[in-house]
């Protein structure tokens, strides 16, 4: 059973899938980690030689031409630390705020002049500091011995950069610093909605759930743009194997439009800096383990690992694609 003995545990990479019952405090610790590589255009992987000779930038030379891109991602890794706090105000009610620390690591090829397949050079580029905070509600909406369901809603606040630069070797053999692409942004800079449900169900030594998240921006950021609407869809299952531990299998889909508006100070030949180039349908299949620490005795304790990769990717690009990822989360109640 859970830390709240009312519901099966969850995978670590599910926010706000386990509630607390009235008058306790719950305090956790996630440590994500996403590795992407490889360009996608659609369902398509394609080369970065692909992009510079096919993809026509906003950019016009003198003669009217539309330039080729010249700067293309390679692999990014972001790794994100995020603390929250939970109270339960009663046992249907639970609030909760969530603080992320984000890291942000990118590589890059670029190639010589304004057309070609040359490579002139790669250079690397990192952003990090704090990203947006939310805050929110669960609210039960069911329980038996076997079933709970449960309601989210939460808003997400600015208080992530927007505004993070990087340096990057140009075309011409210079290294340039400018604004740093959307997706090396820390925030959205938007205030967004975050709707969800959460089930979880649990029968002998055998649990399983289904979770929907969204994220909805209410309006453009102070540069003129927001984030595509996000749709999330995850069901697991799992199995006790010995009191305390639960292994599981976890499925999770979503898909998100593209990016409305631009940033002016956003531009430069990368695909990074085109707003049409974000969004897109995936499907990722995971595996984790969660561990009560009752067993260790430390009760009151859970610690979740998951682990997995893409099985589908259909993006709107050319951009980078999920490669793998891994996530640990770490709660204590009292």
């Amino acid at each position: 059973m859970s830390m709240t003995a009312k519901h099966s545990p969850a995978p670590a990479n599910i926010q706000g899938a386990t509630m607390i019952p009235a008058g306790k405090f719950m305090v956790g610790y996630s440590y994500m980690n996403m590795n992407m590589s490889g360009n996608y255009l659609g369902d398509s992987r394609v080369s970065p030689e692909d992009i510079v000779t096919a993809i026509s930038s906003s950019t016009r030379l003198s003669n009217g031409e539309q330039e080729k891109y010249r700067v293309v991602p390679t692999s990014m890794t972001a790794q994100i630390h995020m603390l929250k706090a939970m109270y339960g105000v009663t046992d249907r009610l639970n609030l909760m705020i969530m603080a992320k620390y984000i890291q942000k690591w990118m590589r890059m090829t670029t190639f010589a002049g304004k057309s070609g397949a040359n490579v002139l050079g790669t250079s690397a580029a990192q952003t990090s500091g704090f990203g947006d905070t939310s805050i929110g509600a669960l609210w039960r909406i069911h329980q038996d011995r076997h079933n709970h369901v449960h309601l989210n809603f939460g808003i997400s606040l600015p208080t992530g950069s927007t505004t993070k630069t990087a340096t990057m070797l140009s075309p011409s053999g210079k290294y340039m610093t400018m604004r740093a692409s959307y997706g090396m942004q820390l925030g959205t800079g938007t205030y967004d909605l975050l709707p969800g449900i959460t089930y979880t169900g649990q029968w002998a030594a055998w649990s399983w759930g289904a979770a929907y998240r969204g994220r909805f921006a209410l309006g453009d950021n102070s540069h003129g743009y927001h984030y595509g609407a996000l749709n999330e869809l995850t069901g697991w299952g799992g199995y006790g194997w010995l009191p305390g531990i639960t292994t599981s299998f976890e499925i999770d889909a979503s898909t998100q439009g593209r990016i409305h508006g631009a940033d002016p100070e956003i531009n430069g030949l990368m695909q990074g800096t085109n707003p049409n180039f974000y969004g897109g349908k995936q499907v990722s299949l995971l595996g984790g383990v969660e561990i009560s620490g009752a067993r260790f005795g430390a009760k009151g304790t859970l610690l979740s690992i998951v682990a997995g990769g893409p099985v589908y990717q259909n993006l709107n690009g050319p951009q980078l694609g999920r490669a793998w990822q891994i996530g640990v989360n770490l709660g204590a109640m009292f």
